[in-house]
């Protein structure tokens, strides 16, 4: 069966709060981009409720076997001047003064009259920035708005002597745009794409619904055959001189629940080439890929990051905390087979990748 991706622009028709799950006092942060995990629960949230026969053909609910499952949801990140925008490598350096990108282990831009030294971007920049070596920043405009509890009783703001207080409430602000990506299988696109123009206004995301947050649109859905991605990227990688590993999104390597971060082997075994030949295997594809090492050490920069799990079977709730490879984190590579990274682009390493977690790209870098 064909699988399509469906790429298009989510806009925020209303503030949206997405939950970091830690909260200071009355005060509660949200996130800058949205989680494929926020958007698989709206979607199969509002399909359990308005259509099973398609919830279930989806598999939408397989929280374990990537193979079992029919549709695949990325992280949204924010859009910059109609460009989408990928996790910033930790790795790369980019000039303070000139947003130029600095070359391997070279310390202070090149460019007459700068001269400024680099440093590391944290967040989200576009693809461009890469083939332009111009840093091109992806971000979203934040609100705080202060909020009263709402008694039950009599339907008003409770008096001084009430034990709850005002709360804060951090937002991105309606009109934001994110690029949103989605792989699925050809003969449920139609009805998806129908699925998620009602579920978001009708569902919505995120926290704070019942106060008027979280409505999105979903527009200029573009349909491309993951063949065709395949076929392109593959050559384009195949261009790469040195190809450094950039993980768009938290990646999950476990075994029997003990977490591991980075992408180097342990005494318990190499999990990062165990979850690449799974994810190759399971879509029909070979090749090997490998972390390149140095003196022993693997050729990495990482970050620590937190993955959430979605369940419906927990009322639509994170069913678990789980320790994890930040988003940005980077690591040397070798392979045999161009086609396999293309193929890792697409459906992902590790667990929980119907959730968006271990969405990775490849890009020209050295560490």
């Amino acid at each position: 069966m064909p699988v399509i991706e469906l790429k298009g622009v989510m806009t925020a028709l209303t503030p949206l709060h997405l939950g970091t799950g830690k909260k200071r006092g009355t005060f509660s942060r949200t996130l800058d981009y949205v989680p494929g995990r926020t958007l698989r629960g709206m979607l199969g949230y509002y399909l359990y409720a308005n259509d099973r026969e398609l919830f279930d053909r989806l598999a939408i609910s397989e929280d374990s076997d990537m193979s079992k499952t029919n549709i695949f949801f990325k992280d949204a990140h924010p859009v910059y001047k109609d460009k989408f925008t990928v996790a910033s490598p930790i790795a790369l350096r980019w000039c303070k003064g000139c947003n130029e990108l600095m070359g391997y282990k070279v310390n202070e831009c090149s460019n007459p009259g700068c001269l400024q030294e680099g440093k590391k971007i944290f967040g989200f920049i576009t693809e461009d920035s890469f083939l332009t070596r111009k840093l091109e920043k992806g971000s979203v405009k934040k609100q705080i708005e202060t909020k009263c509890p709402i008694t039950r009783k009599g339907h008003t703001s409770p008096g001084l002597d009430f034990e709850l207080s005002p709360y804060h409430i951090e937002s991105i602000a309606s009109k934001s745009r994110f690029g949103f990506r989605i792989v699925v299988e050809d003969e449920f696109v139609d009805d998806v794409k129908m699925a998620l123009r009602e579920s978001g206004v009708f569902s919505g995301l995120g926290g704070f619904r019942s106060r008027g947050y979280g409505s999105v649109a979903f527009t200029y859905l573009i349909e491309t055959p993951v063949s065709e991605l395949i076929e392109k990227r593959t050559s384009e990688i195949a261009e790469i001189k040195e190809t450094l590993l950039v993980t768009n999104s938290p990646l999950i390597l476990r075994k029997e629940n003990s977490s591991y971060i980075g992408f180097g082997a342990t005494t318990e075994g190499d999990l990062f080439s165990e979850a690449v030949k799974n994810t190759l295997v399971q879509r029909g594809f070979s090749g090997s890929v490998a972390v390149r090492y140095t003196d022993g050490k693997p050729k990495q920069r990482i970050s620590e990051g937190i993955a959430r799990g979605w369940s419906l079977k927990d009322g639509n709730s994170a069913s678990e905390v789980i320790p994890c490879t930040g988003a940005g984190s980077c690591a040397e590579v070798v392979y045999d087979k161009p086609e396999a990274l293309a193929a890792l682009e697409v459906y992902g390493i590790g667990e929980m990748t119907n959730s968006g977690y271990g969405d990775v790209y490849f890009a020209g870098g050295r560490i």
